[in-house]
């Protein structure tokens, strides 16, 4: 027996209906309101908290459609079950096809009343879940600013996510273009779906194969089970491909053939499989110079590239940087549960004054390091200075003058590894390759200039 009671409205202009109706959801559990008048739906909706709506489809001065129709446009979640007799199947399915949850044929049987009920109130609880989880995700993903750039930023998002289009995500690293991914994912047509991330410059070219389309058991060596692959991991929702420049000519062209013909086939497996996904795409590399440098495949450029978005650096929007100081020590003076900490305006003005190399990321980083390390309430600009002097990590305006020419190439050529370091979250292989140097050359110079590495 149910104990919330919840209150379903029946409307029938057959009063022996109503009765048999109200007196099997009143055994279940559940209270009833009913009434002979489908006029007097809506007037019944607005004074009730109405759970679930079971109409008849055919009365002597109502269409059943049409109230259906009110209903839904006034209130879009409320489930409704729709009354059929044996004549009216036809107009029942065009019920369902407006939005109707499902119908009842007469006389209804009381298991399939109760299963109906109980099913139509289940689909309303997880679209509720669904919703709050949305939001939630919308809050916990939330783009922070007030800049210029930024409101342009979220006027293209505004106008790329109800799209079912592929996206294509530019900007350096560290700004947030995964951010912006999931922004446009929970503003889609597929917000509630999975989305599911792939870091192309992480995994190793001898993995990233089985990692995107998957391999079936014993397909090669260490294959000692079927794994899904993302592809199959988003279905339905949105596949994020983050630094897809950096993916192999090989894997290029097996992404260009899964988007081309929306199906992929697992490594060592014999059968197509159709895959329903949306593909944003990010890079901190400009495709098109790629494509020019025949780098990057042009028609899967174009293929991914339906849509633009580009992230601006935090240099160039420098106005944003109070707001997002104050979002990040809220949010980790939160985590590790003490008190909220404040920048002076000293701290604010050091902050940005500073060209943050490695975006928000790095912005983000030094907010962790004061709320961890700093024992005082209140941020100095002193303080700021010594952390980012402590981390290697000022501006070239910050050292004395150099005694010698020598010397002053070897400071910038330092802080030019140490920032493009930072912009590749200390992706040795990357850096090294937009350096034009080997790994090794780039470990010796990570050694001499005493670099360290800060994010650990």
């Amino acid at each position: 027996m149910k104990t919330d009671r919840k209150q379903i409205l029946i409307v029938d202009d057959e009063e022996k209906i109503l009765a048999s109706l109200s007196f099997i959801l009143e055994q279940s559990g559940y209270s009833v309101i009913t009434s002979t008048d489908g006029n007097q739906v809506l007037p019944i909706l607005e004074k009730n908290t109405i759970a679930a709506v079971i109409l008849d489809l055919v009365m002597p001065s109502n269409d059943g459609n049409e109230i259906l129709e009110n209903v839904l446009q006034r209130y879009p979640g409320l489930p409704v079950i729709m009354l059929s007799g044996h004549g009216t199947i036809p107009k029942a399915v065009t019920a369902i096809k407006k939005g109707a949850f499902d119908f009842l044929e007469k006389p209804a049987q009381t298991e399939k009343i109760i299963i109906t009920i109980e099913n139509a109130l289940k689909k309303k609880s997880l679209e509720i879940d669904r919703t709050n989880l949305i939001r939630n995700a919308c809050e916990r993903y939330r783009i922070v600013g007030k800049s210029t750039k930024i409101s342009g930023l979220h006027a293209t998002i505004t106008k790329v996510a109800p799209s079912d289009a592929r996206v294509l995500i530019w900007g350096e690293s560290g700004t947030g273009k995964e951010l912006v991914a999931r922004t446009v994912h929970l503003n889609g047509p597929r917000a509630g779906r999975p989305f599911v991330v792939v870091n192309c410059v992480a995994i190793p070219d001898e993995l990233i194969e089985s990692e995107l389309f998957g391999h079936e058991k014993g397909s090669f060596t260490g294959a000692h089970q079927r794994y899904i692959g993302k592809f199959e991991q988003a279905a339905e929702g949105s596949l994020f491909l983050d630094e897809v420049g950096d993916m192999s000519p090989k894997i290029q062209a097996r992404v260009l053939r899964a988007i081309e013909e929306s199906e992929i086939q697992r490594i060592g497996g014999n059968e197509p499989i159709d895959v329903d996904v949306r593909i944003i795409a990010a890079s901190n590399r400009d495709l098109r110079k790629e494509v020019k440098e025949k780098r990057f495949r042009e028609d899967l450029y174009f293929r991914l590239s339906v849509l633009m978005i580009h992230v601006p650096p935090l240099r160039e929007r420098k106005e944003d940087i109070a707001l997002l100081t104050d979002h990040f020590l809220k949010a980790f003076c939160a985590e590790i549960k003490r008190p909220l900490i404040e920048l002076d305006p000293s701290a604010v003005r050091t902050l940005i004054s500073y060209d943050w190399p490695g975006n928000v990321r790095e912005l983000r980083n030094l907010m962790e390091k004061l709320v961890v390390l700093s024992s005082s309430r209140i941020i100095t600009g002193e303080a700021i200075e010594s952390l980012l002097s402590e981390s290697s990590i000022d501006d070239t305006t910050h050292y004395q003058r150099s005694t010698s020419l020598s010397e002053a190439r070897k400071r910038t050529e330092k802080d030019n590894v140490l920032s493009m370091l930072l912009s590749n979250s200390w992706d040795y292989r990357k850096t090294a390759r937009e350096l034009q140097i080997s790994r090794a050359t780039l470990y010796k110079k990570i050694k001499a200039f005493g670099l360290g590495r800060l994010n650990k």
